[in-house]
């Protein structure tokens, strides 16, 4: 009878003793697999998450195939728009340029000498060849732009002004040494008398025929002078201010505002610029009409200019090229911009 009642009480002790076994082992299996619990929001693996999660949407920016396409058909829209949109007061501001006298053209004789030729299209003359050269040209500048200032800037996403200079006078300075020829055409047509050249591709042919390959890559030097300084200028300034204004409405500037900001920042980078500009215009214009070549180089047109004109000639057309700058810079921009967001590009980029 006592052999008996021990049996159960033994057989229960062995029973309990597996159920606690069999619950450590659970216990311990859930712990070695139970994912780790996270720490406070201070600790260093959050930010190490952080920053891989922000690293992986730089690379995402960097890489996507797609942007470079982007920034180009919307810098190629931006230039064909505000160009043509502008075309009379760049030629009046080329009319007044050429002239190498001292009293020269007022801005009222330009615009009736325009208007003395007989129709509308006197106003446009040039313009084909400015939109064939400006709207790839843009598109090349701000495209490079983009590319070059996330490699020169040491911290992508905080860019300093002098990095965002460098990039903007270098990428302008590569797209218009490539079009330069194209250039020289757009003046020849611009600012020779009526009926001296049919179109874009006879200048050319009469250029190349009279005056040789070189004679398109006159000013070239000053003009590389210059748009480094220019673009520089103008870039920095534009896209310092797009993201003071993006901050200060959250993200959706008013349209004036981005208007307003393009036409600053060129106008402030036209002045800086201007006398190579000029400079530029005058070493392309020569030749034209069998007037012969005036000028040996860049220096003998500064000397002479002055030496003729004063330190005013190097500004001569300097109002009408504002006029027609500061509307042209501020379409321009604001075309960029508006079909960056059409294409779907963030505008904080």
């Amino acid at each position: 009878s006592q052999m008996s009642a021990t049996a159960p009480t033994r057989q229960s002790q062995m029973s309990a003793t597996a159920a606690v076994h069999t619950a450590s082992r659970a216990s311990f299996s859930s712990f070695m697999t139970a994912p780790e619990a996270g720490p406070g929001p201070g600790s260093s693996a959050t930010a190490a998450q952080a920053a891989k999660q922000q690293t992986h949407a730089h690379h995402i920016h960097d890489t996507n195939p797609f942007r470079v396409y982007k920034l180009l058909i919307s810098g190629g829209l931006a230039g064909a728009v505000s160009r043509s949109l502008t075309a009379p007061i760049d030629r009046l501001k080329m009319l007044l340029q050429v002239q190498d006298c001292a009293k020269g053209l007022s801005i009222r004789e330009g615009m009736q000498k325009m208007a003395a030729e007989g129709s509308i299209r006197s106003y446009f003359r040039g313009n084909g060849a400015n939109v064939v050269k400006i709207a790839p040209e843009t598109a090349m500048k701000l495209t490079l732009n983009d590319t070059f200032k996330h490699l020169i800037a040491r911290d992508p996403d905080h860019i300093h002004p002098v990095e965002r200079m460098m990039a903007g006078g270098i990428a302008g300075g590569v797209a218009q040494g490539i079009l330069y020829p194209l250039d020289t055409i757009r003046t020849r047509l611009a600012v020779s008398p009526k009926g001296t050249y049919w179109g874009i591709l006879h200048a050319a042919y009469r250029i190349h025929r009279d005056e040789g390959r070189a004679a398109f890559y006159r000013g070239l030097v000053p003009s590389m002078i210059g748009i480094l300084p220019y673009a520089g200028v103008d870039i920095a300034m534009f896209e310092m201010c797009k993201e003071r204004l993006l901050d200060m409405y959250d993200g959706n500037p008013p349209h004036l505002a981005i208007l307003g900001a393009g036409m600053v920042s060129s106008s402030v980078a036209q002045v800086v610029s201007y006398p190579l500009a000029l400079i530029r215009t005058r070493l392309q214009a020569q030749g034209t009409a069998g007037t012969g070549v005036r000028y040996t180089g860049m220096l003998d047109v500064a000397q002479k200019t002055v030496a003729r004109e004063g330190w005013r000639g190097l500004y001569k057309g300097l109002l009408p090229n504002l006029l027609k700058l500061a509307p042209a810079a501020g379409i321009s921009w604001y075309v960029f911009e508006e079909t960056k967001l059409l294409l779907g590009v963030d505008p904080r980029s």
